[in-house]
């Protein structure tokens, strides 16, 4: 059996022909290929990693501004809002010194006409208006009991001792001393006024 297996082996051998390599092996160098693969593929994965770690880092820090911007704008909104009350308050207190300045001139005018009535003579309305186009021009409308054109004389005296002219009067005298007095009051010696308002003041 083993002579005839060899002999066997050695027909094969026989008929087998020999032949020249078909290609050439491939150049050592292309061992670098499958290397450069696999370094690709990890450069691949690790930059995929970065992009991941910096867009999850992006997205933490746009909430930050996110949120420092609205607390940004409700502080804004805040200052505003003060900003706003300050304003009005500042022209309330400009409102309240233009009325002080202009209620200058009718202190000591209301004074001196409290001043003027006799001890029987009694005021039942006092009106004084202030034209803020003429702020020199006061409109009186007086109306008082007992006393007659006598009180009506005193008082005037009185206004014009203060440095106030009357001009278009109107004037009823009723039964029993009752005036209704109305006039346009003039003024003309700023002295006397500051004058008066001063030792108002000092009283």
């Amino acid at each position: 059996v083993n002579i005839r297996m060899i002999g066997s082996e050695k027909i094969l051998h026989d008929l087998k022909s020999e032949r020249d390599g078909i290609t050439k092996p491939l150049p050592r160098i292309l061992i670098l290929v499958p290397i450069a693969l696999f370094l690709s593929v990890g450069a691949a994965v690790f930059l995929n990693i970065s992009f991941l770690i910096k867009k999850k880092e992006s997205e933490e820090l746009s909430a930050q501004w996110k949120l420092k911007a609205e607390s940004e704008y409700s502080e804004k909104a805040f200052t505003e809002k003060q900003i706003d009350l300050i304003k009005n308050q500042d022209r309330k207190a400009e409102e309240i010194i233009k009325w002080i300045n202009g209620s200058k001139q009718i202190q000591p005018l209301a004074l001196c006409i409290a001043r003027s009535m006799g001890q029987k003579s009694s005021i039942e309305e006092l009106l004084l208006y202030r034209d803020d186009k003429n702020p020199h021009q006061v409109r009186i409308e007086l109306k008082f009991i007992n006393g007659g054109q006598k009180q009506l004389d005193v008082t005037l005296s009185a206004i014009n001792s203060i440095g106030y002219r009357a001009y278009s009067a109107n004037q009823n005298l009723a039964q029993g001393g009752k005036v209704d007095y109305q006039a346009t009051l003039i003024w003309q010696d700023n002295h006397i006024l500051t004058k008066e308002l001063s030792f108002n003041n000092e009283q």
